[in-house]
């Protein structure tokens, strides 16, 4: 039977319908590269003094290595969601966090549940309370986690009261500085609102159990200097972004050498100008994304999605961020790569896959 042309134009829009899918990963000038991930370096391999090496173990949790200097950066490593109580999973925390060396300091960019439920188990691993892990965030971390009333480990707990250095020492062959700059927690939805919005301005007596237990509290995010091996790199972790013409100081400012920026994901789309205000800002040779897993599943492939509904919208922000170097390709050179790391599996100590090596 043949279609009139009432009927081939209704069939062409109904072909492109049933076809339509989700937009070209990769916008006009930009690269898509698929490549296989790596395996740590160890002391001993070549490279492993002058290579950052980036281990991410799902959230905002980073380890950031070069050579034997380690930062970690929000302490989450616990996959699950739970109701009416959040319980940092200790085995898990062993078989990860717990199989690094003692990193020099760990970084917490705000205490939600899912950058901070570790936090207490991860400090307290034998191995880190015989090093004296110092750890450094708002009040509100210090003050959560003085609920266990655990001894001696307030004392390696540092609030930071103002913006500015807060690392600065040369440990080993190497030397790390560590530079903070407060910001806030971009809002969970367009309207505006931050979910867990408060702080904690007593120290607990008791644990923390209930998700509002773990309120957003003082937000800071980190510029992470470390030399060593006849090299040195910057690190910029941004674990909670904000408007640039609100909070103008909550990044480093322009012109500061930034060979990666790690960035979130998550509510890309309700903060004007993310991310393309801030590369802009930063100019970074590497961009990494995180905090694109839900923590809502322990299987990595099933962490994408709530109900099989992508809140995160990846592929929009990537695309955000390639419109960034391709549109001001003469105004920023220094691009280099787009990261979209797996989550880090740890197989042994100090031995891992997944990790992103940088040079």
């Amino acid at each position: 039977m043949a279609l009139g042309p009432c009927g081939a134009l209704a069939a062409v829009v109904l072909l492109g319908a049933c076809f339509k899918g989700p937009p070209m990963p990769a916008m006009d000038g930009a690269v898509m590269e698929v490549r296989r991930s790596d395996c740590s370096l160890r002391a001993g391999d070549e490279g492993y003094g002058d290579t950052v090496q980036i281990y991410w173990f799902g959230s905002g949790c980073h380890l950031i290595q070069l050579g034997d200097l380690r930062v970690l950066t929000d302490p989450f490593v616990t996959n699950g969601f739970q109701v009416f109580s959040n319980a940092s999973d200790g085995e898990r925390v062993k078989k990860s966090l717990g199989r690094i060396s003692p990193p020099e300091a760990v970084l917490v960019n705000h205490a939600h549940f899912d950058h901070f439920l570790d936090a207490h188990a991860a400090m307290t691993l034998e191995e880190w309370r015989e090093a004296e892990v110092p750890l450094w965030g708002g009040r509100t971390c210090k003050h959560l986690l003085a609920g266990w009333q655990t001894p001696g480990l307030m004392d390696r707990c540092h609030a930071i009261e103002k913006p500015g250095v807060i690392i600065d020492r040369r440990i080993g062959g190497g030397h790390l500085r560590v530079t903070a700059y407060a910001s806030r927690h971009s809002p969970h939805f367009k309207c505006g609102l931050t979910l867990a919005n408060g702080v904690v301005d007593q120290p607990r007596t008791t644990p923390p159990t209930l998700m509002t237990d773990f309120p957003s509290g003082e937000v800071f995010n980190y510029l992470i200097e470390l030399r060593g091996g006849g090299k040195s790199y910057a690190v910029f972790y941004l674990g909670a972004f904000y408007d640039l013409k609100e909070l103008p100081n909550s990044m480093p400012p322009a012109g500061t050498r930034i060979d990666v920026a790690i960035l979130t994901a998550a509510s890309h789309r309700n903060v004007p100008g993310y991310p393309g205000k801030h590369l802009q800002r930063l100019r970074p040779r590497h961009v990494v994304l995180n905090h694109f897993n839900t923590f809502m599943a322990e299987k990595p492939d099933e962490q994408l999605a709530i109900l099989g509904k992508d809140f995160v919208k990846l592929g929009e922000m990537t695309r955000k961020v390639q419109e960034v170097f391709v549109r001001e390709c003469e105004k920023y050179p220094e691009f280099e790569v787009i990261h979209i790391p797996a989550i880090t599996r740890m197989e042994g100590k100090d031995l891992g896959r997944n990790v992103l090596r940088i040079e």
